[in-house]
């Protein structure tokens, strides 16, 4: 074991031929026995601080650090480039785990169980019967971030902004601003059903 690795400094046990005693203990007079001598505080810190500083140093010489960002694997799915969640397939092509509830197909969220069939929680202000978004609360309780535009007091959705400064997925329709679902191919439920009830 090299003397100036941290294993050694840690946990050596000294041999009576390396003189440790010898070095630390003053010599006895008449039939006083040998008296310790603990060294300065600064001389072990500055010691225990060199013996770490070449264990880096041969660590750094051997084992270069990774530059590379870890491997992720793709879905196997022909033509998907998603991330693989679980058995080789991303979420949408059923990797990740499901919902117990019967007939239902979606990923669970809490308790083994999607948003709708219960795996959620309940916000934690006393006498609330809200969903917890965010930090164990609610939406009217602080469980969400502020909308960035400056003098704005509303909840910010997708983009850091609230919908009435820009936030969150709209219709990709022109000229329409309704709110846009993933479900409607990322278009209103006006465009995406024919509907003119919502106008």
């Amino acid at each position: 074991m090299r003397r100036s690795s941290i294993t050694f400094l840690l946990n050596h046990e000294p041999s009576q031929d390396e003189g440790t005693a010898a070095r630390w203990c003053k010599p006895a007079q008449g039939n006083t026995p040998p008296r310790v001598v603990n060294p300065d505080p600064w001389k072990l810190e500055s010691a225990v601080q060199e013996l770490i500083s070449v264990e880096f140093r041969h660590v750094c010489r051997t084992k270069p650090m990774a530059t590379s960002q870890p491997h992720r694997h793709k879905c196997t799915v022909s033509g998907c480039t998603t991330a693989s969640v679980s058995k080789g397939l991303c979420v949408r092509h059923g990797g990740g785990t499901r919902c117990l509830e019967p007939g239902c197909t979606k990923r669970t969220k809490r308790f083994q169980r999607c948003y709708m069939h219960g795996g959620f929680l309940m916000c934690s202000e006393r006498g609330c019967t809200s969903k917890a978004k965010r930090f164990g609360r609610c939406w009217a309780h602080g469980g969400g971030i502020a909308c960035s535009e400056e003098g704005c007091g509303k909840l910010s959705v997708k983009g850091g902004l609230c919908w009435t400064h820009g936030g969150g997925c709209r219709c990709n329709v022109d000229q329409c601003g309704r709110r846009a679902y993933k479900r409607f191919g990322f278009r209103c439920q006006v465009h995406a059903t024919g509907s003119s009830q919502f106008e």
